[in-house]
This record gives structure tokens, sequence and C-alpha cells, in this order.
């Protein structure tokens, strides 16, 4: 009988935990390599599941666990995906200032707080909220946070993967969903509860 493959079984029930593999991320790199180096055995064990894993080799080093399949995607809330595309907006935006060679995007809380306002939304996010928030992009390693989220100068490392999550052709639908939420949201803060939006003569 086979010895069964450790670091297959670790990096395959990763990939289903986490759905993205880093080789930008130090403690993720073995894994992320071992796909790369590995790629038709890993890809050998999904494929009766359904799942398909794509390769993005640098700059992006990163493997994806992709499900075709309607309805078996993770779904992110409504501030989650705000919170997402703001961080992808932020991502781009500081991989144009950095050297080609840096390793980590970094954003702080209030350069956050900035974009979120820029959205017009009716209310701020509280450091809780953000902290809720930012355990669901963790754990699809789309960000994490740099030690805790105690100011506005706390900062979050974004990673590439923000780009592949979130692509091209969904960015329509993502900023829709923010317009919808600030729509919805403002009806609660109208004090006399008017959702007509006529203005008084």
């Amino acid at each position: 009988m086979a010895e069964p493959n450790k670091m297959l079984e670790e990096t395959a029930n990763y990939l289903l935990n986490h759905c993205f593999v880093l080789g930008g991320v130090e403690d993720q790199r073995a894994k992320y390599l071992y796909v790369q180096d590995h790629l038709p055995e890993v890809r050998a064990v999904f494929a009766p599941l359904g799942y398909a894993v794509t390769l993005y080799p640098a700059p992006l080093q990163a493997a994806a666990l992709v499900n075709e399949h309607e309805g078996s995607q993770a779904r992110l809330l409504k501030y989650e995906s705000i919170l997402l595309l703001v961080l992808r907006l932020l991502y781009l935006q500081k991989r144009e200032s950095l050297a080609a060679s840096a390793d980590q995007v970094l954003v702080t809380v209030e350069e956050v707080q900035t974009e979120l306002q820029k959205m017009n939304l009716p209310r701020r996010l509280d450091q809780r909220t953000l902290e809720e928030l930012m355990r669901t992009l963790r754990r699809y390693n789309l960000a994490r946070p740099v030690g805790r989220l105690t100011g506005l100068d706390s900062r979050i490392e974004v990673f590439p993967t923000v780009l592949l999550a979130l692509p091209d052709a969904d960015l329509a639908d993502a900023a829709a969903e923010s317009s919808r939420t600030r729509e919805e949201l403002a009806l609660y803060e109208r004090p006399d509860g008017d959702a007509s939006g006529e203005e008084e003569e």
C-alpha cells in the first residue's frame, strides 16, 4: 500500500478551507511551491469534485481553487463585498507606487475609511464591524490585519488575490451592491422615516 502524501493532503485541505494559497506569504510559500511543482497531482484530487485548480505565476504568485457549479462559490455579505472593493482599489493604487520587488501591500484603516466615505455610505465602519469583516477576508486569503485594528493608523496587508476574487467583470456588480446598500441604509437615517425622497415645498 502506497504511503499517503502528507504534503498533498495538507495542501489540498488548505485550498478547500481558504480558496487561495500565496507564494508571497511566508507561511504559505511551501504549499504554493508544492502546487506549482505538482499541479497535475493537485488537480487530480479535485477534478472528481468538480473543482479546478488555477496557478497564477509571478507577480501574483497564487493558486486558486475554483468551483464553477452555480451556488457553490463563497458568498460575501454586503459590507464584505464593499470592503473587498475598497481594498482592491487601494491595492492597485499602492502597487503603482511600490518597487517591483516589494512583497507587501499595506494600507491603513484611515485610507480604508476615506475610500468608504467617497461612497457616501450613511455610517462609518466601527472597529468591531471592521474586525468581523476582516475575519472573513482573512479566511479566504484576501487580506489580513497587521496586529490589532485599534486605530486609524492600524495597517492591513492586502493580498494580490483581491484581483482574482473580484475580477474586472464583477466590478460593476460590486459597485451596484455598494449603491444599493447606501440607498437602503439611507432610509433608516431619515428622521421622519419618509422613503419617498420628495422634498418639502
